[in-house]
């Protein structure tokens, strides 16, 4: 066997294993996507109480007020966080033994069917057969490239770019995969929320379009109706914002686990707008349920 032939093979298998990482990575996403969600609201927040600040809107007391009670409900998150932390070590392992399972059979056929060549210090063995993150991404671009309707495949890649920080890359793989999905709510919201992380926190008007087309998913409803209300909070229209916000809250199930973060976002934007959070009522007149932690 040549070694260009071997060499081609060997990135066949590698691929091939890689895509069977994806039902991983996605029930990874799901069980994590929750806390996430609220930790990314939070950060939003804490964002917002400085913008407001800057404004000269809010007192600078107030503010630390609020950005104290605001880390005091980050800081809960602590153990899911943890717990999410834990359950991504077997994930890092399997991911690890997928993806080095093709090159360790490689390498022992040049170890072990090839007795005639001299062996190769063990250190350039290594590194030959060391497959990092950004071949793998090279790899995985190259399969796209080549199979552009592969739906799996953008979703690896926008997933991926977006769990390292390439916003502007997810943004494009989200997209290619919302075509390729024909527009599935679910997958739009990703990437409504991808162009949001894009843009610095901001809702940008493609970013609304999208997220109104994710309203038909009842799962990431909540999501999308929580950035459409902060876009009308940037666009200068708290009441809007805050008259949304308290209809999610009104909607949402008691345990929800967006509540609390919801609820501290309704109290700062209100005392923001001089408005007394607790006169706050729902579109249909109702009075606003008191927290669970209300005295």
């Amino acid at each position: 066997m040549s070694m260009g032939l071997a060499l081609a093979l060997l990135a066949m298998t590698t691929f091939a294993v890689a895509l069977l990482l994806v039902p991983l990575i996605l029930r990874r996403r799901a069980a994590a996507s929750r806390d996430a969600y609220n930790l990314a609201v939070y950060r939003d927040q804490l964002t917002e109480i400085e913008r407001d600040v800057g404004r000269g809107v809010l007192d600078p007391a107030d503010a630390e007020a609020a950005k104290g009670e605001i880390a005091r409900r980050i800081l809960a998150l602590a153990p899911a966080r943890a717990a999410e932390a834990a359950s991504r070590a077997p994930l890092a392992v399997a991911t690890l033994a997928v993806m080095l399972l093709p090159i360790a059979a490689w390498a022992l056929y040049w170890d072990l069917g090839s007795p005639g060549v001299p062996d190769e210090p063990h250190a350039a063995r290594a590194a030959a057969a060391h497959l990092d993150a950004a071949a793998a991404m090279k790899q995985l671009d190259a399969h796209l490239a080549a199979h552009p309707d592969d739906l799996k495949g953008w979703l690896l890649l926008a997933r991926t770019d977006l769990d390292v920080g390439r916003y502007d890359k997810a943004v494009e793989a989200y997209r290619r995969a919302a075509e390729l999905s024909g527009q599935k709510p679910e997958i739009v919201g990703d990437w409504a929320e991808a162009q949001v992380l894009a843009a610095g926190g901001t809702v940008t008007p493609a970013s609304q379009q999208a997220f109104k087309t994710a309203l038909a998913d009842p799962d990431s409803a909540p999501r999308s109706r929580y950035y459409l209300a902060l876009a009308d909070l940037q666009a200068g229209d708290p009441k809007k914002a805050l008259q949304e916000w308290v209809d999610l809250e009104a909607e949402s199930p008691a345990d929800a686990a967006w509540l609390p973060m919801l609820r501290e976002r309704i109290a700062v934007t209100a005392k923001s707008a001089g408005i007394d959070p607790e006169s706050l009522k729902t579109s249909a007149g109702a009075p606003r349920k008191p927290s669970p932690d209300a005295n």
